[in-house]
């Protein structure tokens, strides 16, 4: 993980930090890194509308994602974070978006040759640090 940030750290730098390594934990298919970043009470959709509340849930779903081929077939570019908005000293939204070349579609292999995720993030500090209690990805893929 990340250095810790001095305490006198612009709140929406220590966001950007936040997601950061949580994208960080999805490129490098670390499971541990990804549920680090989130909040113990949490809720993830993606783009397909599957909704995990749980973490012993979202744990097997991102083991048996990032063991999967096709999923690793593709090649993130960089994370583009488009805004920051602070709602309060202890919330905040994350638009971000990467596009990815060269992913498989998980249930017929099909290469996708641009695949533009946009994701909704809402962060609160708790417990000293930043984390997700809210995470809403939508694909638009060309070609699917």
């Amino acid at each position: 993980m990340g250095s810790a940030l001095p305490a006198h750290a612009d709140p929406a730098t220590e966001v950007k930090a936040a997601f950061t390594r949580y994208d960080e934990g999805w490129r490098n298919f670390d499971v541990a890194e990804v549920l680090a970043a989130m909040a113990p009470e949490f809720e993830w959709t993606n783009s397909v509308g599957i909704r995990i509340v749980d973490k012993s849930q979202f744990e097997a779903f991102l083991t048996s994602l990032f063991k999967n081929p096709r999923f690793r077939a593709g090649k993130s570019g960089p994370l583009v974070i488009h805004s920051i908005r602070m709602l309060g000293p202890t919330a905040a939204v994350v638009s971000s978006s990467v596009l990815t070349t060269d992913q498989q579609v998980w249930n017929t292999g099909k290469t996708v040759p641009a695949l533009h995720t946009n994701e909704l993030s809402i962060l609160e500090r708790q417990s000293g640090k930043w984390v997700i209690v809210s995470d809403l990805t939508s694909d638009e893929a060309h070609g699917i």
